[in-house]
């Protein structure tokens, strides 16, 4: 500023010309009404890229290179919990405005490369303002790719994989099947319907567990722990908790502890719901065996394709990605099971396992991510479901169950015992589940620029 004053009063005259010629050079400014509509189609893009699964930079990545593209001089946005403020800015001209953001029908992947694709076409000029705004409208009523029966099958099929990369038998693979398929129905229906999300999930966990400990009741199934822990990771909050500690990491605290309760709540919804089945029911469930991959290392990778492929479907990817999603998910989990083939100490743990698989699943998913100009979302969080931590999970949730059952008794050694077994679940649970996040977030962390 002082340079400036002191060259203006050395040669005024040339430095008022010179002013008068950047002005005409530089563009005009919007007006307030025209800065107004650019607020408001930023406000219905980050509101669709975060109702359908988006993370925190993402989203202000996004809507800044939207708003700039249609004019805005510049575009600053607040991301909260359930809501959006945005400013655009052009010349001495501001607008700020905000917008509550509500939740409504989970995960969909698919809109998110549409959103992707519709900014990346305004940066280059092709749509105007009105243009984009009818864009958003018809992207927001986009039908979904997979018809509504393929999904439920589908995705019964990935949680009966599930059973089997537990250890299952047939028989429980069948029960899985059909447990987990009527769950994902029950789902649907009270989604439709605008339930609670959570209650959704006590409800949906409720039926799974039922079916799944009845049809051990009725000799259907001889492994009730294992089809009870498989029939309900339909339910796991995957994407809330990778995009909770993607947030954090990159300094988005509020949004990221936000939806890391949010994960948490899910958590316990389903626990409710299985608790809830076990006790009605009366189903014997019987603690969890540990942790054992299965016989071959080519049936490990197949049934975690299969499993990768069914949540592939239940988060609507594009068809031409499915078996990108497939194949990063088998390749992940291959890896967790060759680390754990090696024997060494320290190293073929089942943390440090998934760990390393999660690293090659965040590896793949950005190259595949680059390559397919798609968000990278797409194969990291249906590559890491296959090793969310099922029976450890469980084995928190039945110990939690029984401690309480058993708080009046006096047996000091059977409290203990039980005790050290629940902690060290729930201990295991806790780190896979955070392996697992920071495995996928890790090389997007280490290579980042701007991405699809």
């Amino acid at each position: 500023m002082v340079a400036r004053q002191l060259q203006y009063m050395m040669n005024p005259v040339q430095q008022i010309t010179r002013e008068k010629e950047e002005e005409s050079e530089s563009p005009p400014h919007l007006s307030r009404a025209k800065l107004r509509e650019i607020v408001d189609v930023c406000l219905l893009l980050g509101q669709l890229l975060l109702q359908n699964g988006a993370n925190a930079r993402r989203v202000e990545e996004s809507v800044h290179q939207m708003g700039t593209a249609l004019g805005a001089d510049w575009i600053d946005i607040f991301i909260s919990a359930n809501a959006l403020v945005i400013t655009a800015t052009s010349g001495e001209e501001f607008r700020t405005k905000g917008r509550r953001v509500v939740r409504f029908g989970g995960v969909n992947l698919g809109i998110l490369v549409k959103l992707s694709k519709l900014t990346h076409r305004v940066r280059e000029g092709v749509f105007s303002l009105p243009e984009t705004r009818q864009k958003l409208a018809e992207i927001n009523d986009t039908p979904r790719y997979y018809p509504r029966g393929v999904v439920v099958l589908l995705v019964g099929l990935a949680c009966a994989a599930f059973s089997q990369l537990f250890g299952g038998d047939w028989a429980t693979f069948g029960v899985t099947w059909l447990a987990s398929s009527t769950a994902v129905f029950l789902r649907q229906e009270l989604t439709q319907r605008q339930f609670n999300p959570f209650l959704n999930v006590i409800l949906a966990a409720f039926l799974a567990a039922s079916l799944s400990g009845l049809g051990f009741l009725w000799d259907a199934s001889t492994a009730p722990t294992i089809a009870l822990a498989a029939s309900v990771l339909l339910l796991v909050p995957g994407v809330p908790l990778i995009n909770a500690v993607n947030d954090m990491f990159q300094e988005y605290m509020i949004v990221g502890i936000a939806r890391g309760v949010t994960g948490l709540l899910v958590s316990l919804s389903i626990a409710t719901g299985l608790s809830l089945a076990i006790s009605i029911w009366q189903i014997p469930a019987v603690w969890p065996p540990p942790f054992q991959p299965v016989s071959q290392l080519w049936l490990d990778g197949a049934w975690a394709a299969v499993a990768a492929l069914g949540f592939a479907v239940l988060f609507n990817v594009p068809r031409h990605t499915l078996w990108g999603c497939a194949l990063v998910g088998a390749a992940g989990h291959v890896g967790r099971y060759l680390i754990l083939s090696f024997g060494l100490p320290g190293v073929s743990h089942i943390v440090v396992a998934t760990f390393g698989g999660a690293l090659i699943i965040g590896f793949l998913g950005l190259w595949f991510g680059r390559v397919w100009r798609v968000p990278v979302l797409i194969f990291t969080v249906t590559g890491i479901i296959p090793m969310v931590p099922g029976t450890y999970a469980f084995g928190t949730m039945l110990g939690v169950l029984q401690l309480v059952s058993i708080v009046q008794l006096e047996n000091d050694v059977v409290r203990s015992v039980l005790f050290v077994n629940t902690a060290v679940d729930a201990f295991n649970t806790g780190l896979i589940l955070g392996a697992l996040a920071l495995g996928t977030v890790l090389p997007g962390f280490l290579f980042h620029r701007a991405t699809y």
